[in-house]
């Protein structure tokens, strides 16, 4: 289908889906500006487009399979709305981007991994219910580093994620696909799952807002258990309020499978904590140090100008700052993944998977680790129940109740601290210099995070940086309030800077289905290229774009017309 057909079944252009908004595009449905499938298709549409392009180097990749039934699906939203003149709840047809370990029954769920490919989970997850009675529409599985280890966007299922802003640097991770496509403008709202700034990393080295809520929050069914004890799903938007509506709609209710939500107060909406948002009169505590470890860098002056950027910001609105340590904050991670060996078992005997264990992914000759590399870090997790299952339990629940403590002696409504030492994304030469890992201050305590952008760098194209704050258990709300407080006024981000492919051939004329066939052969063809007895190194960026180039070439000339015929 040629570019100009398409933007005619897409129907009147009054509106554009650059930056919408969940307000923004449901007052375009009351005023028949456009319709939910025109809306689903622009956004297919714009996937196809820049998704795949190698113009500025890279692929951004950013998923691994999109959904065949999401135009359905928007056509019975239509139906509704049509015959109610009601939207069916808040997030009505909002184009929502699912990491690709937590469960749809539209897409395999393959964790980011080439030994599950092709395992189809029989229900949804408990919170891809909650996203589609709120009204969401599933685009597609977001791409992610496998099995949700890993900080750079690399997987056997799908080769290699690109920054927004930057395709050849890191797109962070373990939940980078989702972020890329909220940043892209190929979706509104992106799910992620956060153990160690999984959710928070991703979000702001693409320029979005993100929480991780309290431990206990969300359900966890349905979702690849790995780490259960401190993980988490998070939430992914380019605005605050578009974060509140995303956070309200899978935390309104708990899971009766799931027994860490049973006792998490609930609440349908954050209205009023966007209402009432405000910084005067609060007291931000300002984490220098945890457990011995220097969070901010004095001699970067760089880094330091970022966030002397902030503190201006937060003191004009009438917020004010006291340097806080944390000496007896225990950042021991040992055993945060414990019963892991158990739960993935459980998890995979669910439904028909390609795959029965953990030790079968390990002996599958498919992963990114390597056979004996994966078998050794199963032996190493300790058992679920067992005295190092309990010990993690009890350093998660010994961190809240000091964090806390902390706060409430020194009137402190929130901590601050940075998310990648106060630097623009980067592959840093240590994984773990993001704050997140080296001092995992909401991590290893289950208190929620809201992750912030603190300002871009002078460079070309500009780069993100960003900060968290950290509150109080289930303190969603308040969090939300402090940030929509702090990024009100604020001019728009840059928009990360996306052109057509620089080849001939029109991903855009590719049905669904054929998308997400070239998505699977390409990554089956860079795990065999980069990955396959690699011992997990890194796919470079360079080599991964003539790779893609040469991918496409061969899936132009051996299966345009096939897959141009599938709808």
């Amino acid at each position: 289908m040629a570019e100009k057909a398409m933007a005619n079944q897409l129907g009147s252009q009054k509106f554009g889906i650059k930056e919408s908004t969940i307000e923004s595009i449901h007052d375009a449905f009351k005023e028949r500006k456009i319709d939910c499938e025109q809306l689903i298709q622009r956004h297919l549409y714009r996937i196809k487009k820049y998704n795949f392009s190698l113009k500025r180097g890279a692929p951004l990749n950013a998923f691994v399979a999109l959904n065949p039934n999401a135009v359905r699906q928007a056509k019975a939203l239509d139906r509704h709305f049509k015959q109610s003149n009601k939207l069916i709840g808040p997030l009505h047809c909002i184009p929502i981007a699912v990491k690709d370990n937590i469960d749809t029954v539209d897409t395999p769920s393959t964790s980011g991994s080439l030994a599950l490919l092709g395992s189809q989970p029989i229900s949804n997850a408990f919170l891809v219910n909650q996203l589609r009675a709120a009204g969401g529409i599933i685009i597609g599985k977001a791409a992610m580093d496998e099995l949700a280890s890993g900080g750079e966007g690399i997987s056997g299922r799908s080769g290699r994620i690109g920054n927004a802003y930057d395709p050849n640097q890191n797109s962070g991770g373990s939940s980078g696909g989702s972020a890329v496509a909220v940043s892209a403008n190929f979706a509104v709202l992106g799910i992620g799952t956060d153990n160690s700034g999984s959710v928070r990393v991703p979000a702001v080295f693409n320029g979005v807002y993100a929480i991780r809520p309290s431990t206990g929050l969300i359900s966890h069914s349905g979702i690849l258990p790995r780490g259960n004890l401190d993980g988490v799903a998070g939430v992914m938007a380019r605005s605050i309020p578009d974060l509140a509506l995303g956070l309200a709609a899978i935390a309104n209710r708990s899971d009766p499978d799931d027994d860490l939500t049973k006792s998490a107060p609930r609440t349908d909406s954050y209205v009023n904590n966007l209402k009432n948002a405000a910084l005067d009169g609060r007291r931000i505590g300002v984490i220098r140090s945890v457990a011995g470890n220097e969070v901010f860098d004095a001699t970067d002056k760089t880094s330091m100008a970022i966030f002397n950027q902030v503190k201006a910001r937060l003191e004009r609105k009438g917020a004010s700052l006291v340097d806080i340590n944390l000496p007896l904050f225990d950042s021991n991670r040992a055993d945060n993944m414990a019963g892991e060996v158990e739960d993935i078992d459980q998890y995979l005997g669910s439904f028909v998977s390609t795959r029965r264990s953990l030790q079968d992914i390990c002996l599958s000759g498919r992963t990114r680790l390597g056979e004996k590399a994966c078998i050794g870090y199963m032996e190493s997790i300790a058992p679920k129940y067992s005295d190092r299952y309990y010990s993690a339990l009890k350093t998660f629940e010994k961190n809240k109740n000091y964090l806390e403590g902390l706060m409430r002696e020194d009137g402190i409504d929130a901590l601050l601290m940075p998310l990648s030492s106060w630097q623009p994304p980067s592959y840093y030469d240590d994984m773990y210099r993001t704050a997140t890992t080296e001092s995992p201050v909401a991590s290893n305590s289950g208190l929620p995070a809201i992750a912030l952008i603190a300002g871009w760098t002078s460079a070309t194209p500009a780069m993100p940086i960003g900060f968290e704050l950290i509150g109080f258990q289930y303190g969603e709300g308040d969090l939300i309030g402090l940030a929509q407080a702090y990024s009100s006024g604020l001019p728009g981000r840059p928009l990360p800077e996306l052109n057509p492919g620089n080849n001939d051939f029109p991903f855009e004329d590719i049905c669904v289905q054929g998308i997400n066939y070239f998505i699977t052969q390409t990554g089956w063809h860079s795990y065999k290229q980069f990955l396959k007895d690699a011992n997990g190194q890194n796919i470079e960026p360079a080599a991964y774009q003539r790779f893609f180039e040469q991918q496409t070439q061969k899936f132009a000339q051996a299966n345009q017309q096939s897959v141009q015929a599938c709808e």
